[in-house]
């Protein structure tokens, strides 16, 4: 069984003739032995409201047994709590996601969202980025956020349990001690490019804090699994694939 922590459904302005509708995600991971899919609206990165935006992985967990809906939450909103009570209440959810860049606010502000996201047994993956800053819009320059803050948010909350979601391979790197050592703390390989780059990261010793991430419809499912079956032995490859995420996520 592959479980991928990090799938989307919904429009993005680069996708040009790519599905992005929940049945032909679904499908475009099946193909390659996906079995259990995290997947969180995309279009919430653009709304002025994500929490209507949630909808859409709600109606897909109801429809599929094998999605697992991850809302995306935004502490800046009045309606944070009841959200969340709403994601912490249903039947499915695991995980839910912030998008500090997109809404413009730092992970100091969310420190309450934090707290009560750890009693209530959520996982949080922190969106380091979508894509990578050199293909946006000019109009539309969207930062990284910065990883340096997510680890000092799991310093600060230690029964938290956070996922740095699309980070770069350069950036995992430079955090990889954080990530190896603060014990709550996950990253995903959505965005991991490069030759041998998850490779390093297994030598580096955070292999059993790595998830595997497709970044689906965004980017290819090939992509995402050939850079963590072609480089690794077995075991480190269905520890990634697998077996983490299995036992952060209860999937």
């Amino acid at each position: 069984m592959i479980i991928d922590v990090n799938a989307w459904t919904g429009p993005w302005p680069a996708l040009v003739n790519v599905p992005y509708d929940v049945a032909s995600v679904r499908s475009s991971l099946h193909a390659y032995g996906v079995e259990r899919i995290f997947m969180a609206p995309l279009a919430a990165a653009w709304s002025a409201n994500p929490h209507l935006c949630n909808r859409v992985v709600f109606e897909a967990a109801d429809a599929y047994a094998d999605i697992i809906p991850v809302p995306v939450i935004d502490p800046t909103l009045p309606t944070w709590p009841a959200e969340l009570e709403k994601a912490a209440g249903h039947r499915t959810v695991r995980m839910i996601k912030l998008m500090p860049s997109y809404g413009r606010y730092g992970l100091d502000a969310v420190d309450e969202l934090f707290e009560e996201a750890a009693r209530a047994n959520l996982v949080v993956t922190v969106q380091i980025r979508i894509n990578d800053p050199r293909r946006h819009h000019p109009l539309a320059m969207v930062p990284d956020v910065p990883a340096g803050d997510v680890a000092e948010a799991a310093k600060r909350h230690p029964n938290l349990k956070l996922v740095m979601g699309g980070a770069s391979a350069a950036t995992l790197r430079e955090f990889a001690a954080q990530v190896r050592d603060l014990p709550d703390l996950y990253a995903d390989t959505s965005q991991v490019d490069g030759v041998d780059s998850v490779k390093m990261l297994v030598d580096a010793g955070i292999g059993g804090k790595l998830l595997f991430g497709s970044h689906a419809p965004v980017f290819m499912p090939a992509a995402a699994m050939a850079r963590v079956l072609n480089d690794l032995p077995d075991d480190a490859a269905v520890g990634i694939m697998k077996d983490n995420a299995a036992g952060l996520l209860r999937a």
